[in-house]
């Protein structure tokens, strides 16, 4: 393993994007970005056509996992890093509260236990990269 490498995405309004970035000194390797298919739903939900709400916006689930499938891939690939040097992943969502659920709409538990793991990963290692640079 050289030097370990974690891989941000930032699910956004009408795209997502994936960066790589090296732990030790927080220099960018890779980026990748993959246009929404869907878009914003603002006015009908694409699965019913059924009108949505004034000051509504939606977005299509499978878009996000389109993103893991494309941009992540091809920002490592740009990167050159081995995916074996990868030890985190950390996301964002725009102005938006992410919460995975199950099919009939229950919680999830592994789900957020997944997410808060890497939210808590990324806080930890942000924390240690300004530390570092402090001395």
């Amino acid at each position: 393993m050289s030097d370990p490498v974690v891989i941000g995405v930032d699910f956004g309004t009408l795209s997502g994007r994936a960066v790589v970035v090296r732990v030790s000194d927080a220099a960018e390797l890779g980026s990748a970005v993959h246009p929404y298919a869907h878009s914003v739903m603002d006015r009908t939900l694409t699965a019913t056509g059924a009108a949505l709400p004034p000051d509504w916006a939606l977005q299509v689930p499978s878009d996000y996992v389109d993103v893991l499938r494309t941009a992540v891939p091809e920002a490592l690939a740009a990167s050159g890093v081995s995916p074996q040097d990868v030890i985190g992943l950390g996301t964002d969502f725009t102005a938006c509260t992410m919460v995975p659920v199950l099919a009939d709409g229950t919680l999830s538990s592994w789900w957020i236990k997944i997410v808060t793991g890497a939210l808590l990963f990324v806080f930890i290692a942000l924390q240690r990269l300004i530390a570092r640079r402090a001395r």
